[in-house]
């Protein structure tokens, strides 16, 4: 971590870093965003008949979106990163490598739970950062906003059902993939180089 310097312009830092990998940031995340959103509509489409392979194909995604959130943590500006977004990534992993490993009657109450948990740090992080764009005056904060809420409130209607989530924990996995990707896809989306 590098020392403090109130003379470095940290905004002018990140714009340069926004602006030149902005290209670059805007094909990851729609990228996989689309993974998750197929993934979760595949899950969705068949709870039940191919559980082991949507179940598979919805573990990759957790993990390849883990690996991801981990990533953009590192390559996030010091002043600009987000604790969450590292928090989320790992978590996202483990989900991931829980559904990959365990059978189904193992993890279908804790998925639950740790989807709840992951939907409302998720929702935190997004309503922050959202904070942050308005501060530093950067655009289309509002998305970030209204995908940081949709995120919390499915949280907590995870947390305040939990027995009715894991009897469909299929479609619970499909809203978690869904709501994830199209939170991805309206980043995407919503992104643009920034004027100075």
């Amino acid at each position: 971590m590098e020392r403090y310097d109130s003379n470095f312009d940290h905004v002018g830092d990140f714009v340069d870093r926004w602006n030149s990998g902005l290209r670059h940031a805007r094909v990851w995340t729609v990228a996989i965003g689309v993974l998750l959103v197929l993934a979760g509509i595949a899950t969705a489409a068949a709870p039940y008949g191919v559980y082991a392979f949507i179940q598979g194909a919805a573990a990759a995604a957790l993990v390849v979106g883990g690996v991801a959130g981990i990533a953009s943590y590192v390559h996030t500006p010091e002043l600009f990163r987000s604790p969450a977004t590292l928090v989320m990534g790992v978590l996202n992993a483990l989900l991931g490598l829980m559904l990959m490993t365990l059978p189904a009657y193992l993890t279908a109450g804790t998925v639950v739970f740790l989807l709840a948990f992951l939907f409302i740090v998720s929702g935190a992080e997004r309503i922050t950062y959202a904070r942050r764009m308005r501060y530093f005056g950067l655009p289309n904060a509002g998305m970030a906003t209204v995908t940081g809420v949709l995120n919390v409130a499915c949280g907590l209607v995870f947390f305040l059902m939990p027995a009715f989530s894991g009897v469909v924990i299929g479609y619970v996995l499909a809203a978690y993939l869904i709501v994830g990707g199209a939170s991805l896809l309206v980043e995407a989306i919503s992104m643009r180089p920034i004027e100075r």
